[in-house]
């Protein structure tokens, strides 16, 4: 019978270190989004029309990790070549079309279910203004298809992002 009275307390830490060991930014709605997601669209509103910010059929990619870690690029389909193939000598024109067709950013997430909202602590973009920035998006996840709302701090507005759930 000793031999048992050891057992509990020690399973019983083990749980305690266990539960304290688990992020705590993870709620259960978390693994909902974990996998690769495929952009569907990114549209603005202005003056009651809705615009696609990168164009008609944009690509892009949004990787929701189960370790709390994300990567989203989405770029404008019709991108420029760099007429000389070399980006360090693009023309004004070429450059200027080229970063007004992109956005990518990463870093960490976590997700407020009682909220509906994903919360994405940015650690760098290539809109440097976000850099450190911690943006809440509301959204909405039906099936295979993610929504959400970005802040108007991008140059254009609020907007509306739709992912497809890569297969």
């Amino acid at each position: 019978m000793k031999p048992m009275l050891h057992t509990l307390p020690t399973a019983a830490l083990m749980v305690l270190a266990l539960s304290l060991a688990a992020p705590k930014t993870f709620a259960q709605a978390t693994s909902d989004l974990v996998g690769s997601w495929s952009l569907v669209s990114l549209t603005v509103t202005k003056s009651g029309n809705e615009v696609e910010a990168l164009g008609p059929h944009p690509h892009g990619q949004l990787i929701f990790g189960s370790d709390g870690r994300y990567v989203l690029v989405g770029l404008r389909a019709d991108l420029p070549k760099f007429v000389s193939e070399n980006r360090l000598t693009g023309t004004a024109e070429e450059n200027q079309r080229i970063v007004q067709g992109h956005v990518a950013h990463f870093g960490t997430y976590s997700v407020d279910p009682a909220e509906q909202v994903i919360v994405f602590h940015i650690q760098n973009s290539t809109f440097p203004n976000w850099n450190g920035d911690v943006q809440r998006r509301p959204f909405t996840l039906e099936g295979d298809r993610l929504t959400y709302i970005t802040p108007g701090s991008f140059g254009y507005g609020a907007s509306k992002v739709v992912w497809q759930r890569m297969k």
